[in-house]
């Protein structure tokens, strides 16, 4: 597993060439984190959906469809690895990034443990995220590198 963490430039979007068929579904308890990763990720071409928390999350059904999570570790309530191994054991298996703004052992290892297609330290740039994204979803082959 690959963990990146870099600085957020100016807010240096890119348009992906076509709209993409994937939807990214971002849990965050962080409001400002869930509307800047909204839109960067519209720009980019991306349907996102995004929730407050895990439980906000599952209390409604997974679109059809290529999707993503990328989901905050550290949550009230449900922690974003505690979703993830809900989701597994109800054997319902969606490419998932995992993000934090703590860079600890004990955060690196849940993380690890967690087995997501990529994590994310915050903050991250655009051009993590897009790698992260390439990772979960290698069936979109118009994602830019």
């Amino acid at each position: 597993m690959e963990i990146v963490s870099a600085s957020i430039p100016g807010s240096r979007y890119r348009q992906l060439g076509k709209k993409s068929t994937a939807t990214i579904i971002v849990v965050d308890d962080d409001a400002s984190m869930r509307r800047a990763l909204r839109r960067q990720l519209q720009v980019l071409g991306f349907e996102v959906s995004d929730f407050q928390s895990a439980e906000d999350f599952l209390s409604g059904d997974l679109p059809a469809g290529d999707l993503c999570l990328l989901l905050d570790v550290y949550m009230p309530g449900m922690t974003g690895i505690e979703l993830c191994r809900k989701l597994t054991a109800a054997g319902r298996h969606v490419p998932t990034i995992l993000i934090s703004g703590r860079d600890d052992v004990q955060t690196r290892k849940m993380m690890r443990d967690a087995h997501p297609s990529a994590s994310l330290l915050k903050p991250f740039d655009e051009k993590s995220l897009l790698r992260a994204i390439r990772k979960a979803l290698p069936n979109q082959l118009d994602l830019p590198h």
